[in-house]
C-alpha cells in the first residue's frame, strides 16, 4: 500500500507532467500556426521552411538534448533551464507533423479567398480566425492526435535529461516510474504506471476523441462530449484575447528573426564545440569527424533493415485492423481506443513492463518499441480517417457485382486507403529510426541492453558525454531519412495519386 507521501508525490508528478504536455502541445500549436501558414502564402518561407522540416522532423529527440543543454540550462540555470529543455523536447516530438497538416490546408485554399480578404483589407487576425483557422481545423486535429502520442512516447527521455556524468531529472510521472522500477518498489511502480493509463485514457476522453467527433465527423472513437463542450464553451470566452498578443508577438518575431536566428545557433555551435574540446579547424574537424562518420556507416545496415523489416510488418498488421474495423464498426472503436493508450506509453517503460515476460528475448521487445515508435502513424491515418474513403456506396456496388473476399480487399478496400497508408508511412519511418534510440539500448537501474545500431550509438555517445558525436550521428540519421523519403516515399506517392483513385 502507499504512503501518504508517496500518494502525493504521484500526484504531484502527475501534475507537473501533465503541465508540461499541455505547455509542449500549446507552444506546438501557435508555432505550427503560423509557420503553416507563412509557408503556404510565402512562396520564400516555403522553399527555406520545407527543407528544413524535412531535416528537422528527422531528428531523433537526443539529437536536441546538448542544444536545450546549452541554451536553457546554461543561461538560465539548471531549476529554469531544465524545465524549459523539458518542454522544448517534448515540442519536437509534437509539433513537425501540426505544421504540415496547416501548410497543407492552408495551401489548398483558392486563391479567391486571399483575394476578397485583401479586397476588404481583413486584418490580420481576422484572416487568422476566420479564414486560416477554420481551414485547418480538421487536419489540426487529426495530428493532434498522433501528436499527443508522440509527447508521451518521449516523456521520459524529456524529463531525465542525461549527457555523461551530468543529468537533470525533473520531478514528473515519466521520471516517477523510472525511479522507482530502479529502486525495486513495486508497489509505487505499479501505481505510477496506473495513474499513467488513467491520465492518457482520460486525455483522450475527455478531450481529443470529442473534439474529433465533433469536427472531422468520424465514428471510430469514443469520448464524453458534455465536458468537451463546457471545456470549448470556457475556451472560446478568451480566444479573442489570446490571439490579439499572439498576432503581435509573430509580428516581431518576423521583424527580428534573422537577428534571433544568429543569436541562437552561433553560441549552440561554439558551446557544442567546446564542452567536447573540439578544435574547429578545418583539417582537425574533418579528420575527427570522420571517425563517428565510419561508425555511423557501420551501425546503419542493421538499423535501417530494423526499420524497414517493422515498417512492413506494421503495414500488414494495420491493414488487418482496418479491416476488422470497417467490417465490425463496434469494434473498431475499442481497437483505437487501445490504440490511443498503447500509442502514448513512453517508450523506455515497455522495458519494465515487458521484460519479466520476455526477460530472455529482448530482441522481442526491441521490436514491439519499434513498432510502437512507428505504427500509429498509419494506424491513426487509416483506421479513424481513412475507413471514411471505403464508402457504403462502394460497399453496395461490391454486393451487387459479387465482390468479395480477396478481390473486394485488394481491388476495392485497400486501394481506398492507400493515400492515408502513405500519408502515415512517411511520418512512420522517422518515428521508427527515432525509437531505435530506447529500442537499441536501455540502462535503467540493474538493466544493461545493448543489440547494437544507430540508436545504441547514439545512446552510447550521450551516456559519455559526447555531445559532438550525439549532434554529428543524429544529423546523419535524419540526412539517411530525407534522402530515403525524397528517393522512395516521393515517388510512391506520386504514384499512389496516379493509381489509386476512386470516385
Amino acid at each position: 500500500m502507499l504512503t501518504a507521501e508517496v500518494a502525493w508525490e504521484l500526484l504531484a508528478s502527475t501534475g507537473l507532467s501533465l503541465a508540461r504536455m499541455v505547455a509542449s502541445y500549446i507552444i506546438s500549436f501557435v508555432v505550427a500556426v503560423f509557420t503553416g501558414v507563412a509557408m503556404a502564402k510565402n512562396k520564400y518561407v516555403e522553399a527555406v521552411m520545407l527543407p528544413l522540416l524535412d531535416v528537422l522532423q528527422s531528428i531523433p529527440i537526443l539529437g536536441f538534448l546538448p542544444a536545450a543543454l546549452v541554451v536553457f540550462v546554461r543561461v538560465l540555470g539548471p531549476a529554469v533551464g531544465a524545465e524549459l529543455s523539458a518542454v522544448f523536447l517534448l515540442f519536437t516530438s509534437l509539433v513537425w507533423n501540426m505544421i504540415f497538416g496547416v501548410y497543407t490546408s492552408v495551401k489548398s485554399l483558392e486563391s479567391s479567398v486571399d483575394d476578397l480578404a485583401r479586397v476588404y483589407r481583413l486584418p490580420l487576425l481576422h484572416r487568422y480566425m476566420y479564414i486560416y483557422l477554420p481551414a485547418s481545423r480538421n487536419s489540426v486535429i487529426a495530428n493532434s492526435i498522433v501528436s499527443w502520442a508522440g509527447g508521451w512516447f518521449f516523456l521520459t527521455s524529456a524529463e531525465v535529461l542525461s549527457i555523461g556524468k551530468t543529468e537533470y531529472s525533473l520531478r514528473g510521472l515519466g521520471s516517477f516510474i523510472i525511479k522507482t522500477y530502479a529502486q525495486g518498489d513495486q508497489t509505487a511502480y505499479v501505481a505510477g504506471l496506473t495513474m499513467l493509463f488513467a491520465v492518457i485514457l482520460l486525455s483522450y476522453l475527455l478531450l481529443w476523441n470529442p473534439v474529433a467527433m465533433k469536427y472531422t465527423q468520424t465514428k471510430a472513437l469514443v469520448g464524453f462530449t458534455r465536458v468537451y463542450e463546457e471545456l470549448e464553451k470556457a475556451v472560446s470566452r478568451i480566444r479573442g484575447l489570446i490571439w490579439e498578443r499572439l498576432s503581435s508577438a509573430y509580428s516581431v518575431i518576423r521583424r527580428k528573426k534573422g537577428r534571433l536566428a544568429v543569436a541562437i545557433l552561433f553560441p549552440i555551435i561554439l558551446d557544442v564545440a567546446s564542452l567536447n574540446n573540439i578544435d574547429l579547424s578545418t583539417t582537425s574537424w574533418l579528420s575527427g569527424s570522420w571517425i563517428y562518420i565510419e561508425e555511423f556507416l557501420v551501425n546503419l545496415p542493421l538499423t535501417a533493415l530494423r526499420v524497414y523489416g517493422v515498417m512492413a510488418a506494421g503495414l500488414a498488421l494495420t491493414i488487418i485492423l482496418a479491416y476488422i474495423s470497417h467490417m465490425m464498426p463496434r469494434l473498431s472503436k475499442a481497437i483505437v481506443m487501445l490504440g490511443e493508450v498503447l500509442s502514448s506509453i513512453p517508450a523506455m517503460m515497455w522495458w519494465p513492463i515487458l521484460l519479466p515476460a520476455l526477460g530472455g528475448f529482448p530482441t522481442g521487445i526491441m521490436f514491439f518499441i519499434y513498432m510502437q515508435g512507428s505504427i500509429w502513424y498509419v494506424f491513426f491515418n487509416t483506421i479513424i480517417f481513412g475507413l471514411t474513403r471505403v464508402t457504403r456506396e462502394l460497399d453496395e456496388l461490391s454486393e451487387i457485382y459479387g465482390v468479395r473476399g480477396r478481390l473486394y480487399i485488394t481491388k476495392i478496400f485497400i486501394p481506398s486507403i492507400m493515400p492515408s497508408i502513405v500519408a502515415g508511412s512517411i511520418s512512420s519511418s522517422g518515428g521508427a529510426w527515432n525509437a531505435s534510440i530506447v529500442a537499441e539500448h536501455i540502462r535503467l537501474g540493474e538493466l544493461n541492453i545493448d543489440v547494437g545500431g544507430v540508436g545504441s550509438l547514439l545512446s552510447r555517445y550521450a551516456e559519455m558525454g559526447d555531445m559532438y558525436g550525439v549532434v554529428l550521428t543524429s544529423l546523419l540519421m535524419s540526412v539517411t531519412i530525407v534522402v530515403i523519403n525524397k528517393l522512395l516515399w516521393a515517388r510512391l506517392v506520386r504514384k499512389i495519386g496516379g493509381t489509386y483513385v476512386i470516385e
